[in-house]
């Protein structure tokens, strides 16, 4: 059943916690309580992921979201993002990126019967693989000689052609689209129920602009604040790049830019600026920011696979900051998202 918040006990205290979902509801959207009004949502079976110990890092447990429908967390926000945009009434939706967020644009486009547009770095596809199943799904790719100049044509879709534009296009970046972005407060939701209404000393995000980390914090603090759970646990954003760090240990508002090099393999993680709020969302939850390279993520991905979790390389960040955790010495609880598959 849908997530009844705003009935009240018996004592007329705070809303009653849900109760386990029934069979045939077991998506995402049995929290659409919490989510912008829709008629009917652009469902292909997301969320409800596993929650699974880790063998071999004791404490830690992965919120695997390697099964969503096209293998990525991305499928929650480009849910909530084309129901949005088919509900008011937009041809096309649009995103400018090289891998996770532009398949699962691209299917939930397919499923909504939309036109989907992905503006792409030329030679910058994650893998091969990407380009063939976006152009299998009925996607346009429009390639652009630099990464900023996605931003920019995907600007002038907007303004020029009315696309709704599922990711960010401004300088410095923001967030991705917000109605988009918020269905990813369903992974506090359903990370707080898993572990029967408690929180892990610490949840581990692999980061770029950081729309999960921030939903995230807003999700647990949104259930903190009906009496669902007692706290926001501490946040460990794991980046490719200092942006984040530097303004978080800093004290700056408006991360800045970090350089970037010729070449960079974590690609999902690979924005050299981080955006305020992710800044904001690491200091409310008492947080902190871990830099890796990609030999660190090259190591993680490798000890992962070793124990059977294929996972893909930026991913790998998860299992990084977790393990990285351990040897700082914190004893608690541990949630490492996982965001895809490798």
């Amino acid at each position: 059943m849908a997530v009844e918040v705003h009935r009240k006990d018996r004592k007329g205290g705070s809303p009653r916690r849900p109760t386990a979902p029934a069979q045939a509801d077991v998506s995402m959207w049995r929290w659409r309580a919490f989510f912008p009004p829709l008629p009917s949502p652009v469902s292909l079976g997301e969320g409800n992921t596993p929650l699974v110990p880790l063998r071999h890092l004791p404490g830690v447990w992965a919120k695997d979201e390697r099964a969503n429908p096209t293998g990525s967390f991305k499928d929650r926000m480009a849910s909530m993002a084309v129901s949005w945009a088919q509900a008011q009434g937009f041809g096309t939706v649009a995103v400018a990126s090289t891998g996770n967020a532009a398949v699962s644009t691209a299917a939930y486009a397919a499923a909504a019967g939309l036109h989907c547009v992905v503006l792409a770095k030329e030679g910058g596809m994650a893998s091969p693989g990407v380009e063939r199943s976006l152009r299998a799904m009925g996607a346009e790719i429009r390639f652009t000689e630099s990464w900023h100049e996605r931003w920019s044509e995907l600007g002038r879709g907007v303004r020029e052609q009315g696309w709704y534009p599922v990711s960010n296009y401004g300088i410095p970046p923001v967030s991705s689209q917000p109605v988009g972005v918020r269905a990813y407060r369903s992974l506090a939701y359903e990370i707080a129920e898993q572990r029967d209404w408690s929180v892990p000393d610490w949840v581990v995000v692999p980061v770029s602009r950081g729309d999960a980390l921030c939903a995230m914090v807003a999700g647990f603090d949104e259930i903190r604040q009906l009496g669902w759970i007692s706290r926001v646990p501490r946040m460990l954003a794991v980046v490719r790049f200092p942006s984040l760090q530097e303004a978080v240990r800093g004290g700056r508002e408006q991360p800045l830019p970090s350089e970037y090099p010729a070449r960079v393999a974590a690609l999902s993680i690979s924005d050299p600026q981080a955006t305020a709020a992710a800044a904001r969302a690491v200091r409310h939850s008492g947080g902190d920011v871990l830099v890796v390279g990609d030999e660190d993520l090259a190591e993680a991905q490798a000890d992962a696979a070793s124990h059977g979790w294929l996972v893909e390389f930026s991913s790998a960040a998860a299992m990084a900051g977790a393990a990285e955790l351990r040897q700082r010495g914190h004893q608690g609880d541990i949630v490492a998202l996982v965001t895809a598959a490798g």
